[in-house]
């Protein structure tokens, strides 16, 4: 929106809620834009598909729940009918209010290095057809496919006490590397994240690298299955956090008593060298924004501080209910989906140890470059990250013999109390989308630092 639009909406919606609050004791709305442009360039062909998503979600807390109503159409005087409509369907039932408020008004907004949206359509293509042309010309790649996902966001959310604004420009690249082995065809993916266009002109130097990880996989072998010291990356660091302990520390999971983790909150399970963070604040991260879906100001959450379970990220419903602290990480997919208490960057804070350190002081061991992905039990604290590539550790060197498709299994607070160093850097990279039990699709972000963790069951 203009500024002038924006602000002759925050006013229609600060009556709204008036009206609202004359009956119940709580309102807020959120109004959502989302527009996506997904390019990608294959062998055969270039595929363009766009979305745009624009609407709103009025809710009214009535003292024990909210309701909510949401729509596409935005003329005023139907939305103003339709508060009316659920006012008159449902019936205070308590005077609670689900938090305290802090009057604030305020727009933020990312500032991309280069602004996607003054490059034209056929200038993006032909970068990444270029990078394209690059890949498949080393006669080691089978077949390759470069694709650029474009996000524009919008976002307005106003309360009795809030008018605050946000416009996020998120663009990610991502390269997808086959080569030909004996177990048939292996993949190396590769993504790069930023706010502005800056990643089209990939340097020669990272499309070699590139290149030279995908050959890597033909001399990839089969793991021999049991125990190992393996020294994780970032990466491997960040599905851990995610996967096998920020899943668990969803209050709304909590609520439904679906996840162990409640039970364990203010106890120490890991030792005092282990912290994990839950930070939507963390700039240039996919994961980042500057409020959440409720109003809620961006800011850092210990899931775990110094080995102990600390907060639960959360949104106002479930904070309310489990009496804990609102964090802010109420989200929904789209504006007519419901909020829940969802994850954004979730990593290890480093410790400080030299990450080269860590792989000086293994005899024997593997270093676990990457993976596929993984899977939460937060009801079990079971560990399952699949699609690992590993590579030797000897004598405090790597050695070159890699090792494919592993999968990394155990119970979490083992796992977590099995770390024995924890390096000195941070990455936080990951560029996927997080599902609630396979639905309800938000962009996160994980990582963290080199750890060293003795006794990993892999196989």
């Amino acid at each position: 929106m203009e500024d002038i639009e924006r602000k002759s909406w925050i006013s229609f919606a600060k009556k709204l809620i008036g009206t609202i609050q004359t009956t119940f004791p709580y309102a807020d709305i959120l109004y959502s834009h989302v527009r996506e442009k997904r390019i990608i360039k294959d062998t055969k062909e270039v595929t363009v598909d766009d979305s745009d998503d624009k609407g709103v979600k009025i809710r009214i807390w009535d003292g024990k729940a909210f309701n909510e109503f949401c729509t596409s159409f935005l003329d005023k005087e139907y939305l103003e009918e339709q508060v009316h409509t659920l006012m008159s369907s449902i019936k205070r039932r308590g005077k609670t209010i689900p938090r305290d408020v802090k009057k604030l008004n305020k727009r933020f907004a990312t500032k991309p290095k280069k602004d996607p949206r003054v490059m034209p359509l056929s200038t993006k293509i032909k970068k990444l057809s270029s990078i394209h042309t690059k890949l498949v010309k080393d006669d080691d790649i089978a077949h390759a496919r470069v694709a650029l996902i474009e996000e524009w966001e919008e976002k307005i959310f106003v309360s009795e006490h809030r008018a605050l604004s946000q416009e996020l420009t998120n663009e990610t690249l991502i390269t997808l590397t086959y080569v030909q082995t004996e177990q048939g065809l292996e993949q190396h993916y590769q993504s790069f994240f930023s706010h502005g266009i800056e990643h089209l002109d990939l340097a020669q130097s990272t499309i070699r690298e590139i290149i030279k990880k995908s050959k890597q996989l033909k001399k990839a072998k089969k793991l021999t299955p049991g125990k190992y010291t393996c020294v994780l990356s970032p990466h491997l660091s960040g599905l851990l956090a995610h996967e096998s302990f920020g899943h668990g520390m969803e209050a709304d999971t909590m609520l439904k008593g679906m996840c162990l983790a409640k039970d364990y909150l203010g106890q120490k399970i890991a030792g005092t060298q282990v912290n994990i963070v839950e930070n939507p604040s963390l700039q240039g991260c996919h994961g980042s924004y500057f409020f959440d879906d409720e109003g809620e100001l961006a800011s850092k959450t210990y899931l775990m501080k110094k080995g102990v379970v600390h907060t639960p990220i959360s949104d106002i419903y479930s904070a309310h209910y489990l009496r804990t602290p609102k964090t802010a990480n109420g989200r929904c997919e789209r504006f007519d989906h419901k909020i829940y208490a969802r994850m954004s960057n979730t990593y290890f804070e480093p410790g400080k140890d030299d990450p080269k350190k860590l792989i000086k002081s293994v005899k024997d061991g593997l270093y676990l470059h990457s993976a596929g992905g993984g899977m939460e039990d937060p009801k079990g604290w079971g560990i399952q990250i699949q699609g690992i590539l590993a590579e030797r550790i000897q004598n405090g060197k790597l050695t070159g013999e890699l090792f494919t498709n592993i999968t990394m299994t155990g119970y979490l607070p083992t796992i977590l109390n099995n770390i024995k160093m924890i390096a000195n850097d941070l990455e936080v990279n990951g560029t996927g989308r997080c599902g609630k039990q396979h639905k309800e699709w938000v962009r996160v972000s994980e990582g963290g630092p080199h750890m060293l963790i003795e006794e990993v069951e892999l196989g």
